[in-house]
């Protein structure tokens, strides 16, 4: 692997500006890009084998963890991009180009992954997808429907990750997934696990198709969670944070599922909820 390094000391230079238009969900998606910060995002990144295109970093930014970034760069040479560049930057670029609350002093540009669910659910292919899926502990599936919250997307993929499911899929509506509020509460975990986004109305099929059962959230004619026997592989559907999961997903589902409410509340954050689910169908 070749490092390039270069300076830039102008936010009027072309590469800042390109990066700045990295903001724009549109932007990113037309370039097939997006933009990573903090030293823990980085080193997920480097560390899952994420394709960098560059790295960019202040001279104030703490010299021990970049040092370690260079390290770590060096140990997984063989399965990262053959060449990335590393600029260094003034603290004036880089508040142009950060968008959190406090900056570390460095950040990543880094290609979206293009990933099929077909390569998940066949896994008889050598793409990085499969490689990624065949990883997983266990089979199950995270589907996301038109849930808009970055925050809460972001901690279903952490908790899903966590608990081991093999992939999550990004339904229409939902947050993008490259939003930097929804890749902050990722915590990096959008860098194990295959994440894909499509119609879920169309994939579903395919998936039942696969072997898996599907639960959705609803409160109409469902079984409590904790009386239901848990299968090998399962897609769990959750829905939008005021409308929940669209009726048609809710027909094609397999299960109707909810969780059991003592108090006076009407109903839980998705995120709660999906974490309760997510656990309970894990292996005891």
């Amino acid at each position: 692997m070749k490092i390039n390094y270069s300076e830039i000391t102008s936010a009027t230079n072309p590469k800042i500006k390109a990066i700045k238009k990295l903001e724009q969900k549109r932007q990113r998606d037309r370039e097939g890009l997006f933009v990573i910060e903090g030293f823990h995002l980085v080193e997920e990144a480097i560390q899952h084998h994420a394709e960098i295109e560059m790295i960019l970093h202040t001279d104030t930014a703490d010299q021990t963890q970049l040092a370690g970034i260079e390290s770590m760069l060096q140990q997984n040479a063989a399965e990262l991009p053959s060449s990335i560049e590393i600029i260094t930057i003034t603290d004036s670029i880089l508040t142009t180009l950060s968008q959190t609350p406090a900056p570390q002093g460095i950040l990543a540009i880094l290609k979206q992954p293009k990933q099929m669910l077909e390569e998940i659910l066949v896994g008889k292919t050598n793409t990085n997808t499969a490689k990624l899926a065949k990883q997983r502990p266990l089979q199950h599936l995270l589907l996301l429907d038109n849930v808009q919250d970055p925050g809460n997307v972001g901690t279903m993929i952490r908790t899903a990750e966590a608990a081991g499911f093999k992939a999550i899929i990004l339904g229409e509506g939902s947050a993008d997934l490259y939003n930097d509020k929804t890749i902050r509460a990722t915590q990096g975990a959008l860098f194990q696990l295959p994440i894909i986004r499509g119609n879920l109305e169309t994939l579903l099929p395919g998936i039942h198709n696969a072997g898996y059962e599907s639960w959705v959230t609803t409160l109409e004619e469902a079984t409590f969670y904790h009386e239901l026997a848990k299968p090998a592989k399962c897609a769990l559907i959750m829905g939008n944070e005021g409308q929940g999961v669209d009726l048609k997903l809710q027909k094609l589902a397999t299960t109707k599922v909810k969780i059991p409410m003592l108090g006076q509340s009407e109903s839980l954050n998705v995120g709660i909820a999906a974490g309760i689910l997510i656990y309970d169908l894990m292996p005891k």
